[in-house]
């Protein structure tokens, strides 16, 4: 590694670290803001049981003693234990959502990623066809729907009307609907921008030096044309997949998956405070890290890129 990646590394650390703190900030007094508590919604309970509860969890402490309490904890990677899910600590119960969450989430990015890619190359080697304006169809029909509307769709086509799927992300092969409804959006995208990319590279007076020099067309199109006109794409590439496995929440509850989705959710609507936090961090996290991955693979394609 150079000195500019090197510095470019400590620099983006420096910068996630920063982010991630004050995500922690907002959400923490933003959540402590709504005048709500977790054990109000719990109607057996008594005044004195709650008032007990509340020193158990901290809550009964000034608020700004409990942010700088639960930074501290943070630093000891420790989120604390769900209200909710008593018992359960809640970095278990986000690693326990995570495994199905993740699954799905990852799957549904490498199939749009391929699916993209592959289709924008086609619609810009055949620019004009039937085949283009067809592409071209289908992907701006797509971007403009909403995963959980391809969600409701695919169950009511393949779930109700055919009835050849499960509909419960439960049973046997009930990811597939999930997955599906996770990558339209994305792979459309996907597809519209590999093809932008690809007609401009297309374009390039190299492009067609190496046509005039007798490259063979394959070569041409997939060795120069392809491996340029990705950049772009692998901008995208990070955050999409960041948001494809934080964003499927609605998708998860369309199906009854049983992934992360369920515990924040459900979390929200009970107030359990470490939950929201413990989630809300990871997700962040997640979205941080993948931004930062697709930024040096960036730099790693296009060498023209100056990181300072």
């Amino acid at each position: 590694m150079d000195s500019k990646m090197l510095r470019y590394v400590l620099k983006r650390s420096l910068l996630a670290v920063f982010t991630i703190i004050l995500i922690i900030t907002i959400t923490f007094f933003v959540m402590h803001a709504v005048p709500s508590s977790p054990f109000n919604k719990q109607k057996a309970l008594t005044e004195s049981v709650k008032k007990a509860l509340e020193a158990k969890y901290g809550l009964d402490k000034p608020l700004g003693q409990q942010y700088v309490q639960y930074l501290g904890n943070v630093l000891k990677l420790d989120f604390g234990d769900s209200i909710n899910f008593r018992g359960r600590s809640v970095m278990s119960l986000v690693g326990e959502g995570f495994k199905t969450s993740g699954k799905i989430g990852l799957i549904a990015a490498m199939l749009a990623i391929v699916t993209g890619v592959v289709l924008g190359a086609l619609a810009a080697i055949k620019r004009d066809t039937t085949l283009d304006k067809t592409i071209l169809v289908l992907t701006t029909a797509s971007v403009s729907l909403p995963n959980f509307v391809v969600a409701i769709i695919l169950l009511w086509a393949f779930g109700v009307w055919w009835a050849i799927l499960p509909t419960r992300g439960t049973d046997p092969g009930g990811l597939i609907m999930p997955v599906l409804a996770l990558m339209l959006y994305p792979s459309a995208y996907i597809t519209r921008l590999t093809r932008s990319s690809m007609l401009d590279v297309l374009g390039q007076d190299y492009i067609r030096t190496a046509r005039a020099k007798g490259v063979h067309q394959k070569k041409v199109l997939f060795k120069h044309a392809l491996k340029n006109a990705l950049t772009p794409v692998v901008t995208y590439a990070g955050p999409m997949i960041a948001y494809i496995v934080t964003g499927s929440f609605v998708v998860e509850q369309i199906f009854s998956v049983p992934g992360l989705g369920k515990y924040f959710v459900s979390s929200i609507q009970s107030s359990d405070y470490p939950m929201i936090m413990g989630t809300t961090i990871f997700l962040s996290l997640i979205m941080i890290f993948m931004t930062f991955i697709s930024d040096v693979i960036y730099k790693i394609l296009d060498k023209r890129i100056d990181f300072e």
